[in-house]
């Protein structure tokens, strides 16, 4: 494999032996680092591919590896260092600082998000890290910052890539949206998608595999009511159309935010490419939910 890291003939490469063959090949105490410690720790997004990356305290003086790409850095927290299935690594949430510093600050937020809802990071580690860092004018600390700032203590984060992408497209036209809400009036109804924030209005997402049978549409046209009745207003948005009308998505979040539009009342689920129907107005009792002909 190189010079310093040899591998018996004939065995099996897996991630593994490309992950410990990285840090045996750093020069001193290595440790898998940025994007292939979000890989290693299960970060999507991120890949274990060549070449990988450490980080090792600095000795002063560089040397190079045919493995790696060699970070150096000074005065590394030693509780951030770990091993994850035998294979030296740092904490999650030092990867995320030390990716702040190299990648685009949309995949790092992407990657804290991720990290918070897969319980591998928390608000306290997170901030006491960069009370930590920040001493020492580390790269990327001015983008966690600002990042952290944005998610207190009650922060959720977003459960799919598709509710990532709602809340971004709300960010570009200036609305705030609050991510998995217990709403209710007398009693708990249930938890929505989003909520515009100090308002009554809702932003419910809806997927085609998860929202399109008709019994989907029954149970969801019940609880679409008792939020109505309950005094909220409704926005429905398909999956699809996130992704296909993104524009139009924009548009219809900022007018729905500001009231200048309609509430809809989910009736049916479109085919893909359709446009979905709904009805309009106060809700009537009476009201076919049957999906049309």
């Amino acid at each position: 494999m190189s010079a310093e890291v040899l591998r018996l003939a004939g065995a099996p490469e897996h991630e593994s032996t490309k992950a410990m063959a990285a840090v045996l090949d750093s020069p001193g105490m290595a440790y898998l680092s940025h994007v292939s410690a979000a890989s290693w720790w299960g970060l999507p997004g991120f890949a274990l591919v060549s070449p990988l990356h450490t980080v090792i305290p600095w000795q002063g003086v560089t040397e190079r590896s045919r493995l790696t790409v060699v970070h150096y850095h000074r005065d590394l927290p030693v509780e951030h260092l770990t091993s994850l299935r035998g294979v030296p690594v740092t904490s999650p949430a030092l990867t995320l600082f030390l990716l702040a510093g190299t990648e685009h600050r949309g995949r790092v937020e992407r990657a804290i998000d991720n990290a918070w809802s897969m319980r591998l990071v928390t608000y306290g580690q997170l901030h006491e890290l960069l009370g930590h860092l920040a001493q020492r004018g580390r790269n990327g600390i001015r983008v966690m910052r600002s990042l952290l700032e944005a998610r207190d203590r009650s922060f959720v984060p977003p459960e799919s890539g598709l509710e990532a992408r709602v809340s971004r497209l709300a960010q570009d036209v200036g609305v705030v949206l609050r991510r998995q809400v217990n709403v209710g009036g007398e009693g708990w109804i249930g938890r929505v998608d989003f909520q515009v924030e100090r308002s009554n209005r809702i932003v419910e997402v809806l997927s085609d595999r998860y929202h399109g049978s008709p019994l989907d549409r029954i149970r969801d046209e019940v609880r679409f009511r008792e939020l109505v009745e309950a005094g909220f207003e409704l926005l429905i948005i398909w999956e699809h159309e996130i992704w296909s009308d993104s524009e139009a998505v924009r548009e219809r979040i900022h007018a729905f935010s500001r009231g200048v539009m309609e509430p809809e009342v989910f009736i049916s689920a479109p085919e893909r490419g359709e446009t979905p129907s709904f009805w309009r107005g106060d809700l009537d009792p009476e009201v076919d939910i049957s999906a049309p002909e």
